[in-house]
């Protein structure tokens, strides 16, 4: 009982924010220091009955680290900050062991030229909430550059989980990676990192802009996709209801002086420019998405650091604490604030994992869908799709789409408890619905989910099964929980 008065006085109370402004929650949130206060900490929650949602650094963009009502949250950022090396590798890339509180902002300043090799967008995500999240860049996962980690169960078990070990550690380590906290706290990982040199840069080259009737722009990513092209991404992106799309190819390119392209907005370090383009985007997407497809005309490249590309959605996460400033002299943020901006920014957005097979037939009706609702194109900030390899992660929607799938995420700005987030999300369960029904393609559970719960528990039966199976021996007390798996009822 001491652990848990100490927990109670050190505890506060405050409010989490999910990334995208639509959800938040207040809760009791604890900050353990060692492995050992929080192996301290799960056993008290299940004496005590309390449920417990690892929320990591915060950067969710759906209810992942959100506690349901009566949890209390945990976060894992202070278990430590170490980072050390283990081998290099005959390319230049090299192996460390790193903390899973750590972010990937701290990581890459730990070690200056390198970069992850499939990192997520924002840099303030922990390596463990990546993990546990699975998360992906345009052309792979993180997880499949994580050899090894280890894990703290609410059973207060410390579990060594790698590739090809036998009992509980190889079962962790195919069940942990997109389970969202649902089985236990990562406390370190072994993950390979990319040598990037001072003189490497992203190049963004433009390689299609024609209409999306005929699916032109389809076929080339399909195309570079399979001949292994543009190696460091690949993005096709639709503007309207089948207005033009746009397919954009990646490449690392060694500079020079003579070597001149334009800079990508939001790639760079600008941050008040790129806060107050993303604030006035998400204040007047209609505009706004009218103008981006005159910038990218076809054969046009740009330039950007490799850590601006990797982690292009840096100023988006710090938008919030620039807006909402009211020091003297932040004339910036008020003006923003004084034509409407709102600053949490508020998207509506959700993400779907398609089938190769169907994919035509899943953009058909997405679009035939669209047209019934003209009322919400006005709020349309972006449609964007990526191209997958085969994802070999069982808690991952993607799981078990033969050669790959296709990842479609549509995004509107809207108004917290206003009609257009009403709008919006009955147009995204309406085609979540139609088209699991129809084609297979299920709602990603990395991002926001707009879907009937009965639908999304179907769509994910497998993933639900099979953490339930894991959870009744990782935490039999059933201590960990979260708004998502609640709404999975896992």
């Amino acid at each position: 009982m001491e652990l848990q008065n100490r927990d109670e006085m050190t505890a506060e109370t405050t409010v989490l924010r999910a990334m995208g402004g639509l959800y938040e929650a207040n809760a009791l949130l604890h900050c353990p220091g060692t492995p050992s206060e929080l192996a301290e900490l799960f056993a008290a929650a299940a004496e005590r009955r309390v449920k417990l949602t690892l929320v990591g650094s915060q950067r969710s963009f759906g209810e992942h680290f959100l506690p349901p009502a009566g949890a209390e949250a945990v976060s894992t950022t202070a278990l430590g900050g170490s980072v050390r090396a283990l081998d290099r590798q005959a390319d230049g890339s090299l192996w460390v062991r790193a903390s899973a509180g750590l972010t990937f902002e701290e990581l890459c300043r730990r070690l200056p030229g390198y970069i992850p090799f499939h990192p997520p967008t924002g840099e303030r995500i922990s390596l463990g909430g990546a993990l546990a999240a699975c998360t992906h860049d345009a052309v792979g996962f993180f997880a499949d550059d994580v050899r090894a980690f280890s894990l703290l169960a609410p059973n207060g078990t410390v579990y060594e989980c790698r590739a090809g070990a036998a009992g509980n550690g190889g079962e962790l380590f195919r069940a942990a990676p997109g389970s969202f906290g649902a089985l236990g706290a990562i406390l370190e990982l072994e993950v390979r990192l990319r040598a990037v040199p001072d003189t490497q840069r992203a190049e963004i080259n433009v390689l299609e802009k024609c209409p999306t009737k005929g699916y032109r722009a389809l076929e080339r990513l399909e195309s570079v996709h399979r001949n292994c092209e543009y190696p460091l991404g690949r993005g096709l992106f639709f503007f309207g209801r089948r207005g033009p799309s746009v397919l954009l190819g990646d490449n690392i390119v060694a500079t020079s002086p003579s070597d001149w392209a334009l800079s990508l907005p939001l790639t760079d370090d600008a941050w008040s420019r790129n806060i107050a383009a993303q604030a006035l985007a998400n204040r007047f997407p209609a505009f706004m998405h009218r103008l981006q497809p005159w910038m990218f005309k076809r054969g046009r490249r740009f330039h950007a650091s490799m850590y601006g590309f990797c982690f292009y959605q840096r100023s988006y996460d710090r938008a919030f604490e620039y807006l909402s400033r009211r020091a003297p002299g932040d004339w910036a943020p008020l003006l923003l604030r004084c034509v409407g901006v709102d600053p949490r920014l508020t998207v509506c957005h959700q993400s779907f994992a398609v089938p190769i097979a169907c994919v035509r037939d899943f953009l058909d009706l997405y679009f035939g869908v669209f047209d019934r609702y003209p009322d919400v194109e006005r709020r349309l900030e972006q449609q964007d799709m990526i191209r997958l390899p085969e994802c070999r992660w069982p808690m991952h929607g993607a799981y078990g789409m033969f050669g790959g799938s296709y990842l479609f995420t549509a995004s509107f700005s809207v108004r917290r408890g206003q009609p257009s987030e009403a709008r919006a999300r009955r147009f995204l369960a309406q085609v979540s619905a139609m088209a699991f029904a129809r084609l297979g393609v299920k709602v990603l559970l990395l991002k926001q989910v707009h879907c009937d719960l009965a639908i999304m528990r179907q769509m994910h039966q497998p993933f639900v099964e099979a953490l339930r199976v894991s959870k009744q021996r990782f935490d039999p007390a059933e201590t960990l929980t979260s708004r998502l798996l609640q709404s999975l009822g896992v």
